[in-house]
């Protein structure tokens, strides 16, 4: 085969890589040149005629000659059907009739797609992708450009394919790169016959791509790669080029093996492509390329993907706050990080806002994300939360480019439920559930729709841990004040009762530029004045090896158990302020990041300086408490005679009993009814005819 024809092949192998069922993989390829067409090595493809589109087709049987094949040819007459077209081998978008004999059925089937091209001239080449069961032949504009599985010479309608096809062979696609010398400026027209082997064949199956290659000047890597919306089972990349080119990531467990292809061919300086078919606690490796130009790869290219969700295993966040500076404080603050991670992995990072200092500009952007951190961006997912500085470019360019650089699951496609926004979002990794809130540009009232979605949200995870985070923090004297500014005061008066209600562990914000850290809290709500010791259920520093962890109990017995707060917002400057809120076990006016380290039922926090120094560090631990609070109930009525009775899950097994006389030791019995369970939640539904009843919860022994 000529040289430059291999190099073509090449460039266009993987064009729409999918096999029917829309998995990726490739099917069989059939490769044929009718003429040698130019190399493309740096070339950009444009889909002309994508995979299921609407077709004309005419299945009764005629022997139509040859002007059927003709751009001038009316086919008013046929009828038209959805790709993929056929008959017998089921999953068919339109079925095709084959005539009134089952063991005579006829041997061709013709098809007919029309579309526009303005610039002719500019094609290099075409990739035509086929499904054909048995055989089919290909016109352009009435001239013949492709033919698979068919004898040559001239065809007619009695030809029949050349061998019957079954197997894996008939639900794959036959490729070809062909010359684009047929293309006319205009209405242009693909006809195609389809033939079968024999006249008792079981099953016709077809469906055709076509691509255009147009050649450019090489197109160069701009931006990225950069991981969002893991899951365990898929995960989006996305990247920025020069120049407007189709978009294609290889992948695979194997780097030396990229067997799997994902791709979005429409031209694009931002690319965005989901990789679909991942398993879970795996490590995959990846490219991404410009077809045929490969932009990145290699060793630094690849991710784990989380593991199943509710499955605990260690996992290691790493929290920036205000580190938008783009300037050598964030570089020393990363490069500390670097260092105290070693070869550990990140599991993934978060921002807390003010990512791009001063506007939030896509340009800002551009410095202080994606040129300060490049390796961890190819390799950890990144989940970062609005600051006021993100927002501000909204008054100058009329949109908020944090909403067009970042790809967050608002329709809860990562876990929890969907809140129909990037800018709240919540999602799941392992056995923990964070939760994004958007303190900047959304509602904060009690009703708005953030805070309702966030209750909504909350009654339904089952998971072990709950982390929050978002820019404004409830608790700070750093270089804002949370009694004296509107979105501190209304995040600590509306957001943190819902929070504390539903188990919260921990709250992550930045803001002020300072690194602070409560104490183990609850039901502080007003001004700093207002705190009592009440609020404070453990005074201690928090750490295994002073006071003590800060202990709450497993599984949905949490709320109202304690929740800690922290501001982390010196990860690219520091302000001072008084730092002496009473809420704070400590406050420093430091330059660093924030780690947890999450395995099982401990939660490790350590506050790293931008000079490798651990300022702070606490643990969460959660267990079964030997005098522990008992999950409080909830009767809600359901009808004359019966009681529905709730009470968050927990780990620890309780059992619901009624007595009808408490004042009797004995008398308490276990309710025969079998409980059912909601989201955080056990539901029991009781017969309440007859005397009264009296109802406990009693923890079972193991």
């Amino acid at each position: 085969m000529d040289p430059e024809l291999i190099s073509l092949r090449r460039a266009a192998a993987t064009w729409f890589s999918r096999r029917r069922s829309g998995g990726p993989g490739i099917g069989a390829l059939v490769f044929v040149a009718l003429a040698t067409v130019p190399a493309l090595a740096a070339s950009v493809s444009v889909v002309l005629i994508p995979e299921h589109a609407v077709w004309k087709f005419n299945d009764l049987g005629a022997n139509l000659q040859t002007e059927w094949r003709e751009p001038g040819f009316n086919n008013a007459a046929w009828a038209s059907g959805l790709a993929p077209l056929g008959y017998g081998n089921g999953g068919e978008a339109t079925l095709l009739g084959f005539g009134p004999d089952d063991e005579g059925k006829y041997i061709t089937t013709y098809f007919r797609h029309s579309f526009v091209v303005s610039n002719a001239q500019d094609f290099t080449a075409l990739t035509v992708r086929l499904w054909r069961d048995d055989g089919a032949v290909v016109y352009l504009n009435g001239a013949e450009v492709f033919r698979s599985n068919m004898p040559g010479g001239a065809v007619t309608a009695a030809t029949r394919a050349s061998s019957l096809v079954k197997g894996a062979d008939e639900m794959g696609f036959s490729e070809g790169n062909v010359s684009a010398a047929g293309l006319q400026n205009g209405t242009n027209v693909l006809a195609v016959e389809v033939h079968q082997f024999d006249s008792d064949n079981p099953d016709l199956s077809f469906d055709l791509g076509l691509a255009g290659w147009l050649e450019v000047a090489d197109a160069g890597l701009v931006r990225g790669p950069y991981l969002q919306t893991a899951t365990p089972t898929n995960l989006v990349v996305c990247w920025r080029t020069d120049l407007a080119v189709g978009g294609r990531v290889r992948y695979g467990t194997n780097p030396a093996d990229l067997n799997l292809v994902a791709e979005s061919l429409a031209l694009a300086t931002n690319h965005e492509v989901r990789l679909d078919g991942l398993t879970p606690s795996t490590r995959f490796f990846y490219s991404v390329e410009a077809p045929p130009l490969v932009l990145a790869g290699g060793a630094e290219c690849s991710f784990i993907t989380p593991p199943p969700v509710g499955v605990p295993k260690p996992t290691r966040v790493w929290v920036l706050g205000d580190s938008g500076t783009a300037n050598a404080n964030a570089q020393a603050v990363r490069d500390a990080y670097e260092q105290f991670a070693g070869t550990s992995p990140t599991d993934l990072w978060l921002m807390l806002g003010d990512n791009a200092y001063g506007s939030g500009f896509d340009h800002e952007y551009q410095r202080a994300v994606f040129e300060m951190y490049p390796t961890t961006l190819r390799q950890v997912p990144l989940w970062p939360t609005l600051g006021n500085h993100d927002w501000y470019a909204v008054q100058y360019v009329g949109h908020i480019p944090y909403l067009n650089i970042f790809r967050l699951p608002a329709q809860g496609e990562a876990g929890g439920v969907a809140s129909g926004t990037e800018l709240y979002y919540s999602f799941d990794y392992a056995h923990i559930h964070f939760v994004c809130l958007d303190s900047m540009s959304s509602s904060r009232e009690p009703t708005g729709p953030m805070l309702e979605w966030l209750r909504n949200d909350l009654g339904q995870t089952t998971q072990d841990w709950i982390i929050a985070f978002w820019h404004h923090p409830p608790y700070s004297r750093g270089s804002h004040n949370s009694d004296a500014e509107g979105e501190l005061i209304d995040m600590r008066a509306n957001a943190l009762p819902i929070l504390e209600e539903f188990g919260a562990d921990l709250v992550l914000c930045g803001h002020s530029h300072s690194y602070e850290r409560s104490y183990l809290l609850h039901g502080h709500y007003g001004s700093s004045q207002t705190l009592a010791p009440g609020h404070i259920l453990d005074s201690g520093d928090g750490r295994e090896d002073g006071d003590g962890a800060y202990l709450k109990p497993a599984g949905g017995l949490g709320a109202g158990q304690g929740t800690v707060y922290t501001v982390a917002g010196s990860s690219g400057q520091t302000s001072g302020g008084s730092l002496n809120h009473p809420a704070m076990f400590i406050s420093l006016n430091r330059l660093g990041s924030l780690v947890l380290d999450i395995v099982s039922n401990r939660l490790e926090a350590a506050f790293l300086q931008s000079d490798g120094v651990v300022a702070d560090h606490f643990t969460l631990r959660k267990g079964a408490f030997t005098n522990g609070p008992a999950p409080a109930m909830t009767i809600l009525r359901a009808g004359q005679g019966t009681a529905v009775v709730a009470w968050p899950t927990s780990q620890l097994p309780y059992a619901m009993q009624s007595t009808p006389d408490v004042t009797v030791t004995d008398a308490w019995h276990p309710a025969t009814n079998v409980p059912w369970q909601v989201g955080g939640t056990n539901f029991i539904r009781l017969d309440t005819t007859g005397s009264n009843q009296f109802l406990r919860l009693r923890r079972q022994q193991p």
